[in-house]
């Protein structure tokens, strides 16, 4: 079971156009049952992405909605110790039904709110990306 703040590892999930994409980690930021765009869904998630390069991490940071990640702020047996930064804009919704995932570490308090605080502003200037590409889509027939 997953909460707040927890770094997941989904071994599978579907990208934002449904591309199947196999292992990668997530942060936790909402752990309520609750429905989106008509879906039930489990816990909400963005995407950690590890930086390849000092360019890499250069052209990444540029932008407001990624978020780094200091290692200090991480704790737990199995971390990746790779630099990274958070897709804060990216709004993964997850059915735990449907994924197979493992809690590897937990995000300490200051970062989380660092991220929810980013989230907010992204919310109010209307660039939040809802990615419901993982949860089921049910077909209603009428009789």
């Amino acid at each position: 079971m997953c909460k707040l703040g927890d770094i997941i590892v989904v071994k599978e999930f579907k990208n934002e156009i449904g591309e199947i994409i196999p292992k990668h980690s997530f942060v936790v930021i909402n752990d309520e049952n609750d429905y989106v765009e008509g879906l039930k869904y489990d816990f909400v998630s963005n995407m950690l992405c590890s930086f390849h390069n000092k360019i890499h991490k250069s052209k990444k940071l540029k932008y407001k909605e990624n978020l780094p990640i200091k290692e200090e702020y991480i704790s737990g047996d199995r971390i990746n110790a790779k630099e990274g930064f958070i897709k804060a804009d990216q709004l993964y919704y997850f059915d735990k039904n449907l994924i197979e995932y493992t809690v590897i570490a937990h995000m300490e308090e200051e970062l989380l709110d660092k991220l929810v605080k980013l989230i907010l502003i992204l919310h109010d200037q209307k660039k939040l990306k809802p990615i419901t590409t993982n949860l089921k889509q049910t077909i209603e027939t009428k009789i």
